[in-house]
């Protein structure tokens, strides 16, 4: 714990957030798969993404809410355990003898609702364990795992999907969960109980006031919402990209998602550190997503397929290192009883943006092609990093 810079309990709180990371990746990256081999359109397959992605838009604030007023282990045990159950609905019903292919999509459903729960719980625990430097060392640190957990674990869900069809993936996905929630039931008290209704009321009022007072905050707000807008397109639709547009077989796309994930392990902590060091967080932001932009270009080319796997690491470390940089920046300007509220907030602005890239790319395919949908994401991404550059750093 000593060489990642931030507490035992806050590195295992992070942990087991990665494993419910894990489980979103399988839904945003392996459902989609799983419904391009049952015949799907890739606009049917990037559309159901939004199963999981609507929830998450819906419940953010709320999670934010409630994570500021409640002790941030037991709300992240109570986010798993739900999770979990939901998970376990298909699988119990194949082994009744029912394919009830439907559970799965209630299990997305419930996924996506429940998932900021936890993400909420994680960023008050963060706020609560860790302070200055150690803050945006926790964040770098959170933003990486994740990362490398929703875009590098599906590797295993298509191995698995190739191997036992779908009942195997959502067996694979509880055992993740199970692993979860063990990890929380190690991780110390963090001696903090709820508050009062009116304590939240309180705390609400105080911490969006607390936003509109701070201009910097805010146009990270809006630079989260344009970035996430050509973020969640090119992620809602590279399932179909990599199948589709790069004739990749499960074998191959998994080397790809787990290269990626290796990939952003290793490198996104140091390269982050790195550069914020020298340039700042802001600065490592705009660069990052300008490398990202050039990326998603790069898959445009299908002869690109033979080097699909090395452009992915591309994307996923210039995205990991955007996120990261953004998100310790975001939080060192949020005050410390608003860590779950605000990041939560801003959060949802970047959802919004998210989810809106994921259905107006999905609706381009059908029209343009994969080509120009990828060049028009690329350059969109481009664009927000000149936009945005002189007003991030001039806040």
């Amino acid at each position: 714990m000593t060489k990642l810079g931030v507490p035992r309990r806050t590195a295992a709180l992070i942990g087991a957030n990665s494993l419910s990371a894990a489980v979103q990746g399988q839904f945003q990256f392996v459902l989609p798969w799983i419904l391009l081999t049952r015949g799907h359109s890739p606009q049917m397959a990037a559309f159901a993404a939004s199963i999981v992605y609507v929830p998450l838009l819906i419940t953010a604030v709320p999670a934010g809410v409630v994570s500021d007023n409640a002790d941030p282990r037991k709300l992240m045990r109570i986010a798993t355990v739900l999770t979990l159950g939901a998970c376990l609905l298909y699988p119990l019903a194949a082994f009744a003898g029912y394919d009830a292919f439907v559970l799965v999509l209630v299990a997305a459903v419930v996924v996506g609702s429940v998932r900021n729960f936890g993400e909420g719980a994680l960023f008050r625990g963060i706020g609560d364990t860790t302070r200055g430097p150690t803050l945006l060392r926790a964040h770098a640190l959170r933003t990486t795992v994740n990362q490398a957990a929703v875009f590098g674990s599906p590797f295993l869900g298509l191995l698995l999907f190739r191997a036992g069809g779908v009942d195997a993936v959502m067996i694979g996905i509880c055992v993740l969960l199970i692993a979860a929630v063990a990890i929380l039931g190690l991780v110390p008290e963090l001696e903090r109980g709820s508050e009062s209704a009116a304590a939240m009321r309180k705390n609400v009022v105080e911490g969006i006031a607390s936003l509109r007072a701070n201009s910097r905050l805010r146009t990270m707000g809006w630079v989260n919402l344009t970035w996430n807008l050509f973020a969640g397109a090119a992620m809602g639709i590279m399932p179909s990209v990599l199948r589709e547009h790069l004739g990749m077989d499960e074998v191959h796309a998994s080397v790809t998602f787990i290269t990626g994930a290796a990939v952003v392990v290793v490198l996104t902590l140091p390269i982050v550190r790195a550069a914020q060091n020298r340039v700042g967080a802001i600065s490592t932001f705009i660069v990052a997503i300008t490398v990202q932009g050039v990326a998603v270009i790069l898959f445009a080319d299908a002869r690109a397929a033979i080097l699909g796997p090395l452009i992915y690491c591309l994307f996923l470390l210039s995205n990991s290192a955007a996120a990261a940089s953004l998100n310790g920046a975001r939080a060192a300007e949020v005050e410390h009883d608003h860590q779950g509220l605000l990041n939560m907030a801003l959060l949802t602005v970047g959802m919004i943006g998210f989810i809106a890239g994921v259905l107006i790319a999905g609706a381009l395919i059908g029209q343009l092609g994969f080509v120009a949908v990828l060049v028009i994401i690329g350059a969109g991404m481009a664009m927000t990093a000149v936009c945005f550059r002189r007003p991030l750093v001039a806040a």
